[in-house]
């Protein structure tokens, strides 16, 4: 077994035995390693602490009883390994800066720090090849923009550093715009960077109508790196497979294949809130690489 898996083994158990006590010595026994070295690894592939990632799940999973269940928030609470009311208010509060009773009552969209999968790090795959990660299906393929696309819509710039990061999601209002406006089956949402090396450009729109007013944004001609994914669930495909695919893309397989890109991103999802949705990831290959993907 690799150092990934072992580390992979005790996240799972984490996911499955969140309601109860799990200390480093016991998540350790199930990885087969010594609970120093399991911390120091552990850190090393998730980027958090075992205890910080622990409260970060329970945390997670706790957020989507509040919507989606009528429990009481003290049941929810020591149902994902708190010890009481205050306990989860607290570290609720602390990490998504609002209480799990407001966040109940409200509309708000929170973002999780999500369960990794680790073999998305280890796992190459050839273009058009699909890989199969949990109920995620993911394929690689290249493809050109012929002319300059403009588009139409809102944009906000957002922080790079909360990118992953547990919070409130206050991107998913510029989605209203395209919902209002846009008669297509495909919404697209553009990530560029901007003079500000701490925050990064996010845009939502759809192909320009000249009826309409709004940001413009153009989508450059050129060659482009494509990560087409699906999954059954659109909020899952949504709220959990984007950033794992954008991880892959960019962490793994842009860098193993020694492609360098421009600083933009544009995402596609192809018939949102439907049973056959899927999102394609499109990255723009740097001109001067152009010739070697050929």
């Amino acid at each position: 077994m690799h150092a990934w898996e072992a580390i992979q083994q005790s996240i799972e158990y984490i996911e499955n035995h969140d309601d109860q006590t799990l200390s480093v010595e016991d998540l350790a026994k199930i990885a087969n390693l010594s609970p120093y070295y399991y911390q120091r690894l552990f850190y090393r592939l998730v980027h958090k602490r075992v205890g910080e990632y622990l409260k970060l799940r329970r945390l997670a999973k706790a957020a989507d009883q509040l919507k989606n269940s009528q429990n009481t928030i003290l049941k929810i609470a020591l149902d994902h390994g708190f010890l009481d009311h205050s306990h989860f208010t607290n570290a609720f509060k602390a990490t998504y800066k609002v209480t799990p009773n407001e966040y109940r009552k409200s509309s708000l969209q929170l973002d999780h720090f999500l369960k990794p999968n680790l073999v998305l790090n280890y796992t190459m795959i050839e273009e058009n090849v699909p890989l199969i990660v949990e109920d995620m299906v993911l394929t690689i393929r290249k493809d050109k923009v012929a002319r300059d696309i403009e588009l139409i819509g809102k944009r906000k710039k957002a922080s790079i550093k909360e990118l992953g990061e547990p919070k409130i999601n206050s991107l998913v209002e510029l989605w209203e715009f395209n919902d209002e406006k846009n008669l297509q089956s495909v919404g697209i949402d553009v990530l560029t960077l901007t003079p500000d090396p701490e925050y990064f450009d996010y845009f939502v729109g759809f192909e320009a109508n000249e009826q309409l007013t709004g940001d413009r944004q153009i989508i450059p001609r050129g060659e482009y790196i494509v990560c087409s994914y699906e999954a059954e669930d659109f909020e899952q495909l949504v709220n959990v497979y984007l950033y794992k695919a954008s991880q892959y893309l960019y962490d793994t397989w842009l860098k193993e294949k020694g492609i360098e890109t421009d600083p933009i991103l544009i995402q596609k999802y192809f018939h949102p809130y439907t049973k056959n949705c899927f999102i394609e990831l499109w990255a723009k290959v740097k001109e001067d690489h152009d010739e070697s993907l050929g």
